[in-house]
C-alpha cells in the first residue's frame, strides 16, 4: 500500500499553538503521530512525506528509524535538504543534507516530482500548493509548482483546506494526524472526474 503525509513538524512545540493541534505537549504530539503512522503503515508499505517532517535534524535522525515503511521525502521549506532552507543554499550543503537524510532512512526526491496512480491519474507532488488559496503572503512563490492541469498532492497549508481545485492537502492537520492511503486520494480524484 502507498500512503502520504506532510507537515508533521516533529518536535516543533509552537506548531501546537499555531495550528490549534489537540496536544498538551510536543512529546505527546510526537508519540501520537508515531503511533498513528505505525498503526497504519506496515514495513512493506511505501510512504511519501511531502515536506516539513521536522524543523530540526535530531528528530529526523531519531524518529525516522521508529517509523514503518519505505520512506520518500519530497522536501518542504523547513527540511534542511530543501533549496529554500538557509542550510542548503549552496550545492555542497544541499548534497550534504540529502546524504544525511538518506543515511537516516529517507529516499530524497526532487522538490517537484510526479507519481503515476495507474488507472487514475499522473499526479504532481510538491510541498507547496499551486496557489496560496486561504493563506495570503506568497513568500514561497519561487518554490510553488506551475499548474500544468494535473492533480497536485501537497502540504504546507496545514488546516486551511483539504481539497481545493485540483489540489489535495495530505498534511497531518487535515487527516487526524495520520497518513492518508492512496485509496483515499483515488476516491477524491475519481469523484471530481465524474462531476
Amino acid at each position: 500500500m502507498i500512503y502520504f503525509t506532510s507537515d508533521n513538524h516533529f518536535w516543533h512545540a509552537n506548531v501546537i499553538r499555531f495550528c490549534s493541534r489537540p496536544f498538551s505537549s510536543v512529546e505527546e504530539m510526537n508519540e501520537v503521530m508515531i503511533k498513528n503512522w505505525n498503526d497504519i503503515v506496515k514495513p512493506e508499505d511505501t510512504i511519501y512525506c511531502l515536506g516539513d517532517f521536522s524543523l530540526a535534524a535530531r528528530p529526523v535522525e531519531d524518529y525516522t528509524k521508529r517509523l514503518m515503511g519505505t520512506k520518500y521525502l519530497v522536501p518542504g521549506n523547513h527540511d534542511f535538504c530543501h533549496s529554500y532552507n538557509k542550510k542548503s543554499r549552496s550545492t555542497e550543503n544541499m548534497a550534504k543534507w540529502v546524504a544525511k537524510y538518506e543515511e537516516w532512512g529517507w529516499k530524497v526526491l526532487p522538490e517537484q516530482t510526479t507519481l503515476d496512480i495507474p488507472g487514475v491519474a499522473i499526479v504532481n507532488m510538491c510541498h507547496h500548493p499551486y496557489t496560496l488559496t486561504g493563506i495570503g503572503d506568497d513568500k514561497y512563490e519561487k518554490w510553488r509548482p506551475k499548474d500544468d492541469g494535473r492533480w497536485l498532492l501537497c502540504g504546507h497549508v496545514h488546516a486551511k483546506w483539504k481539497v481545493v481545485d485540483r489540489m489535495i492537502n495530505v498534511g497531518v492537520d487535515q487527516w487526524d494526524f495520520k497518513p492518508v492511503a492512496i485509496t483515499e486520494i483515488e476516491k477524491i480524484i475519481c469523484s471530481f472526474n465524474t462531476k
